[in-house]
């Protein structure tokens, strides 16, 4: 373009003769302006003042093309700073944000020791601190202890703490508030309910900052049991037993974890409405970003997720099955589905002659239906099992023997057994006893709808089947503790070691035990017992496999499947990064790293 310019007053140059049709008074600009255009170098960018000449000399066409290109410029670097700004400005966490949650229920002891309901643990975890504690991703790391050390005969852990933890009420925690805390749970006139796992354990203070815990036998998964809140000794040590569940500090905490209590209200009726914590300011590690949490309670699961759906609260601890569908229209609230270490399975009472028969109960898994099961009664909501330790836990076993759903092959089995159909129809009999039992389970929709399913695979092959549905209330009194059931349709919570001793050990079929099958097997008590003492993942894991098979073959119980748990938050909660939790109140694991407030940062 410059080039066309110069070649325009060239022309004019080199035919001094033809007439040049300028006013003489406007000469001496029009030399100015040729001065300028000749001063134009070819290895030199034109000057601001030699540029605003140009469009004397640029045709209509030449100025549409300019400025296209100019505005196509002008574009380009638009969306390169946008691109940019995209690719490298990122929303960060910061300090500050109410984040409020539904409960369903009332608090009775917010104290960790003590704690009965999930109300009393949700706030505890975040009142309260454990030597260890789980981090989001389910994976055991110390909390207030910073290191341990195992002595050789796998007895005795040495356990060193931090030293710079506070209470809320800035003492300090020190190694004597770790005994007296062990050493209330031990003592049977507290009740705690954590009392078995700490029984013949004994606890030695080495100084302020160094416990030690001696047991009687080795246990590999000890240190899971140390994720229990430490409490205050220079408060509860001069409480009575018998006004321990009556202290004021029991809906008035003070712990040492990452919030705080600030207030409470209540309504006419005295229940608490609300439970407002706040950040502890000397909290010993990273504080959290939220600046307060403030827990509003309800009476039933309708009015929380009513609440939820009306932005009066963030957050609902737990979202049932019944409402999911509704609240998955909601496209404002997310909601987390959560591996739980916790199955449904049918017990058979062994101490039952008929459920003893192990091909009988062969037969009946082959007529249970687990994929309806799943799709009926759960909506698909979990995964089908077939054993008690699962997917993701040490010992887990993906080849163990699987009982598909095959209605001919459970009849021919119970043909074979002696158990024949009468010519006019109705239930099996063998000789002059019927085929026939109750199934017991629990008021609530999930299992109905399993009941009802099982009852009905197993009636197609003339077994008879009786349900009994008890009150969720009642269930633990009348049915579990008397072992008053002939098969028993439940779930049962396995813990973050799934250590299956507790459910399948003989010495827990006693009132209080939770071998609900009542099962004996002399080989699975000798495996169980070998496991919880073998520090070796390896071997843990063999032992774990051939306890399975036994199973399996004998058939206690008929594992159906473990259940998801639903948490629901707003969109405008963010950080929280869970697959797996144990109980409800691990949902709070990393609680630290959920935030609602943002600002701009570079990366």
């Amino acid at each position: 373009m410059i080039k066309r310019i110069k070649n325009i007053f060239k022309q004019k140059k080199s035919n001094p003769q033809e007439p040049v049709q300028i006013p003489s008074i406007l000469n001496e600009q029009v030399d100015l302006d040729k001065k300028l255009v000749f001063s134009l170098a070819k290895q030199r960018f034109p000057s601001w003042q030699q540029l605003q000449y140009l469009p004397q000399y640029l045709s209509k066409k030449e100025k549409i093309i300019i400025r296209t290109l100019i505005v196509l410029t002008i574009i380009c670097v638009g969306f390169l700073i946008f691109n940019f700004y995209q690719r490298h400005v990122i929303y960060m966490p910061r300090q500050g944000g109410t984040y409020s949650e539904a409960l369903v229920g009332q608090p009775t002891y917010i104290n960790p020791i003590l704690a009965q309901n999930d109300v009393d643990r949700d706030i505890t975890r975040l009142t309260y601190s454990g030597l260890f504690k789980y981090n989001e991703h389910l994976e055991l790391e110390p909390d207030i202890a910073t290191h341990y050390e195992l002595s050789e005969d796998k007895k005795t852990y040495t356990i060193h703490l931090r030293q710079n933890v506070k209470w809320h009420n800035e003492n300090s925690l020190i190694a004597d508030d770790v005994i007296f805390t062990f050493e209330t749970i031990k003592d049977t006139d507290f009740n705690s309910p954590y009392y078995s796992s700490f029984k013949g354990v004994s606890l030695e203070r080495i100084d302020d900052y160094t416990v030690s815990f001696t047991l009687e036998e080795p246990f590999s998964p000890f240190l899971s049991n140390l994720t229990i809140g430490i409490l205050p000794g220079h408060i509860w040590g001069d409480v009575a037993a018998s006004n321990f569940k009556l202290a004021e500090y029991n809906t008035r905490p003070i712990g040492s974890g990452p919030f705080q209590f600030k207030e409470l209200t209540k309504d006419q009726s005295g229940n608490i409405k609300s439970y407002v914590l706040e950040t502890n300011p000397n909290f010993y590690n990273n504080p959290p970003y939220t600046e307060k949490i403030i827990f509003k309670l309800y009476a039933d699961f309708e009015s929380a997720l009513n609440a939820l759906q009306n932005n009066s609260v963030d957050g609902i601890n737990f979202i049932p099955q019944d409402y999911r569908d509704s609240l998955a229209k909601n496209k404002d609230i997310t909601s987390y589905s959560l591996q739980l270490p916790q199955y449904t399975a049918v017990f058979f009472n062994q101490k039952n002659s008929l459920l003893k028969d192990k091909e009988l109960k062969q037969a009946l898994a082959f007529a249970t239906d687990k994929q309806r099961i799943l799709e009926e009664a759960l909506q698909d909501q979990g995964q089908i099992i077939q054993a008690p330790i699962l997917e993701g836990f040490l010992g887990y076993h993906p080849e163990v023997q699987v009982y598909e759903y095959n209605i001919e092959k459970a009849a021919q089995m119970l043909d074979e057994q002696g158990w024949e159909v009468p010519e006019d129809g109705g239930l099996r009999k063998k000789g002059d006893q019927e085929l026939a039992f109750s199934l017991t389970t629990v008021d609530q929709v999930e299992y109905l709808k399993t009941a009802n399913i099982l009852k009905e695979g197993w009636e197609s092959i003339n077994i008879g089947i009786e349900l009994k549905i008890m009150n969720p209330m009642r269930v633990n009194k009348e049915i579990i503790k008397p072992r008053n059931y002939e098969a028993f349709l439940y779930g049962e919570i396995l813990g973050s070691d799934p250590d299956p001793y507790p459910f399948w050990h003989s010495s827990q079929s006693l009132a209080g035990g939770l071998n609900l099958s009542n099962y004996y097997n002399k080989d699975v008590d000798q495996l169980l017992e070998q496991a919880r003492q073998i520090d070796n993942r390896d071997e843990r894991i063999l032992k774990y496999v051939h306890f399975q098979n036994i199973l399996a073959d004998e058939m206690p119980a008929i594992f159906l499947y473990s259940p998801s748990y639903y948490y629901g938050v707003t969109k405008d909660v963010k950080g929280i990064e869970l697959t797996r939790i144990t109980i409800p109140s691990d949902r709070f694991n990393g609680v630290e790293n959920w935030y609602i407030k943002t600002k701009l940062g570079w990366e």
